[in-house]
């Protein structure tokens, strides 16, 4: 249990340290440098745990497709979302990811369609529009979509809360897709070494595309104190919260674990009202009351036998 309690504290205060550090550096430069330290960390843990390797050309081919989705177009979204959206509006937009997840298994033949697993993830689908302001398209000026996070006119569409939203929607989304699609290679394969092997692959693909922004990136001009945020979002919520839900999925049942993604909210809440004094009012009650019923709903036969 404390495990599980450990793992949402990691992931819920991520939002508020995502935040600040693409504020000062760079999304796409920090998503390489990330996705370099990650799976420098994760190849240390894999040795000193002696792990064998992933093998096989099979194998390697679909880790690269599992890299595209759960590191590289997962991290670069998440990133250059959270430096136009805000911790609130991004915990409730990863809320999403089971229900996403659930629709995809339906969609692949993986779960069987039932009337409470529609309902979760319509729950889900209301959530997201009431937090996007879908209501308002008929009744309300077109120019409170063209703000930024902190309600200022945005320059463009690019620099706007809705544009970050949809950033971090659409990064829920690829993270859905990756553990739908990754189902069936965890039953084959050593979770740390199929952590280690998308690593590998969606680390190749984000230097690929983000290498050049990261070596005209003056890291020697980030203070101390961004530096401490990279290493708390390396070994906690990157690598430690990996280790502690692991052993947690080991010895509580899986509802209760995705149960616990409700403690993440509130932590995450928690800390952006305190850190960056972010708004907590009516219409974020809805969506999370929407989202987060849906994914309890989700779990709920699995709970209660």
């Amino acid at each position: 249990m404390l495990a599980l309690i450990g793992t949402q504290l990691l992931f819920g205060a991520h939002y508020s340290v995502a935040r600040e550090i693409t504020a000062r550096l760079d999304p796409v430069a920090w998503t390489v440098l990330r996705a370099l330290l990650g799976l420098a960390t994760l190849v240390l843990v894999m040795l000193v745990m002696r792990r064998r390797w992933p093998r096989g050309r099979a194998i390697w081919a679909k880790l690269v497709l599992l890299g595209v989705l759960g590191v590289a177009l997962n991290q670069l979204l998440f990133n250059a979302g959270m430096a136009r959206s805000t911790a609130i509006h991004g915990v409730l937009l990863m809320a999403t990811v089971p229900a996403q997840t659930l629709a995809l298994g339906v969609l692949l033949g993986q779960e069987r369609f039932t009337p409470r697993k529609l309902t979760s993830v319509l729950f889900g689908v209301v959530g997201v529009a009431v937090l996007m302001r879908v209501d308002t398209v008929a009744t309300t000026d077109p120019g409170v979509w063209w703000q930024t996070r902190d309600g200022l006119p945005a320059a463009s569409f690019g620099e706007t809360l809705l544009a970050g939203d949809l950033m971090i929607f659409a990064n829920s989304a690829c993270y859905a897709l990756f553990l739908a699609l990754g189902k069936s290679t965890t039953r084959t394969l050593d979770p740390l070494a199929l952590c280690v092997g998308v690593y590998t692959t969606g680390a190749a693909v984000v230097c690929l595309f983000g290498g050049p922004v990261l070596w005209a990136t003056d890291l020697t001009a980030l203070p101390a104190s961004v530096w401490w945020m990279i290493a708390f979002v390396v070994l906690g919520p990157t690598v430690g919260a990996y280790l502690l839900n692991l052993y947690a999925l080991a010895r509580l049942p899986t509802s209760m674990v995705g149960l616990f993604i409700n403690l993440q909210f509130v932590i995450a809440v928690g800390v952006a009202m305190l850190w960056h004094g972010e708004a907590f009012d009516t219409r974020i009650v809805i969506a999370g009351l929407l989202v987060l019923g849906g994914v309890s709903l989700r779990f709920r036969p699995e709970f209660a036998g």
